[in-house]
């Protein structure tokens, strides 16, 4: 006896839900299905512009790498052409001190020939 009043209390609670539904309004699930709707839209806006953001990145990336490359290949010509400098200069200082060496000379000779 007391099995069959079991099953019927569950048969009855079974029916009650049935008929009742869920517990959650029609209302109510259909806002927030439209909410879920809506952000999915939004994830999807946001998901499609982090893309874009990560393309424009690796872009300036890049870019990066190229200025980079060029910095470093004008700093290589920039030592190389002050090392040219440096040795013009000195053979311009070595040559000036020949030539004041000669004046000189030149100057004592003509020293010597007027006396």
């Amino acid at each position: 006896m007391r099995i069959m009043k079991a099953v019927g209390f569950f048969v009855l609670a079974a029916s009650l839900v049935t008929l009742t539904g869920c517990g959650v309004s029609k209302d109510k699930y259909e806002a927030l299905l439209n909410d879920k709707i809506v952000l999915e839209e939004k994830v999807d806006v946001l998901t499609k512009a982090r893309e874009a953001l990560k393309r424009e990145y690796d872009n300036i990336l890049a870019e990066k790498m190229t200025i980079s490359t060029q910095v470093e290949t004008l700093t290589n010509e920039k030592a190389a052409l002050k090392s040219e400098y440096d040795k013009i200069l000195d053979e311009k200082i070595a040559l000036k001190a020949a030539y004041d060496k000669l004046l000189a000379e030149n100057k004592g000779m003509q020293d010597k020939l007027a006396q």
